[in-house]
Parts: structure tokens; C-alpha cells; sequence
């Protein structure tokens, strides 16, 4: 497992009893649901409450996945609120990649990481990240 930055942005998700399956834990697949989520509020975090939706639309850009592992430790459930600690941990000329530990109680849950790649939205295909947008990946990648 890749260490963690100190100081890494945080997104809190509530885990509700609708996330669960009858062993009263979350399904499987809530669990790449909350990684996404967790990804879509670190940019928004860091453009000025832009995600996803503000880059296709608004900014001609995207940056849809191409890769996607989990790792799971401990299973999630509604007793706790989980917590999305997200971070940059590669930049590539036309690809970032993202990790994402979920913990609930101070307790490791699962790890993923999330590979995306720049492209020119409508038009699907690949370019560089924005300026902007690699000196706020940059920063982060130094901290």
C-alpha cells in the first residue's frame, strides 16, 4: 500500500442502509461509487467547487477512467460515517492517477487506485492537462 500524504483532502460520505446487501454490509459496488465521488470532490476542492461536470461541459475537457483497483480490508457499513482520503499520486502527459483509502472508526476499509486520462471532451481524444490543472497536480504530488 502506497503511504499516505499528511494533510490529504478528506471527503466524508454516509453510508446509508439503501448501500447495503443482506449481510448489512456495503455492496461491492457502492464501493467504487464512493471512490468516484471521493475523486469528483477532490477537484472540486481544488477549482473552485468544479468537478466533472463543470470540466465536460464548461471547460471542453474530461477525464474519464482507464483504470480502476480496490483492495478491501474491513467491511463498510452505516455504523460510520467513511471517510475518502484522495490524493494525486502520479501525473503523466496525458494521465493522472489517483488513490483513495476509505476508513470508517480510524479502521482501513479498502484502498483503490484510479487511473484517468485528459481528453478534448466531444471529441474523445487525448490531450495534456490543462496548465492549471497539472500545477495544481503538481503541487499536491510535492506535498
Amino acid at each position: 500500500m502506497l503511504a499516505r500524504p499528511v494533510g490529504v483532502f478528506q471527503h466524508e460520505i454516509r453510508v446509508t442502509w439503501g448501500d447495503c446487501d443482506p449481510a448489512r454490509i456495503a455492496y461491492t459496488a457502492r464501493i467504487p461509487w464512493f471512490a468516484l465521488d471521493a475523486i469528483n470532490a477532490w477537484w472540486e476542492e481544488h477549482f473552485e467547487g468544479k468537478g466533472w461536470f463543470q470540466m465536460e461541459v464548461d471547460q471542453g475537457y474530461g477525464t474519464p477512467f482507464v483504470h480502476m483497483s480496490l483492495d478491501f480490508r474491513a467491511p463498510v457499513t452505516p455504523r460510520h460515517r467513511l471517510i475518502c482520503h484522495v490524493w494525486p499520486s502520479r501525473l503523466g502527459e496525458t494521465s493522472v492517477e489517483f488513490r483513495v483509502d476509505g476508513e470508517q472508526d480510524g479502521v482501513l476499509c479498502w484502498s483503490g487506485r484510479f487511473v484517468c486520462v485528459f481528453i478534448v471532451a466531444g471529441e474523445f481524444t487525448k490531450r495534456t492537462p490543462p496548465e492549471q490543472v497539472r500545477r495544481v497536480i503538481e503541487d499536491a504530488l510535492r506535498a
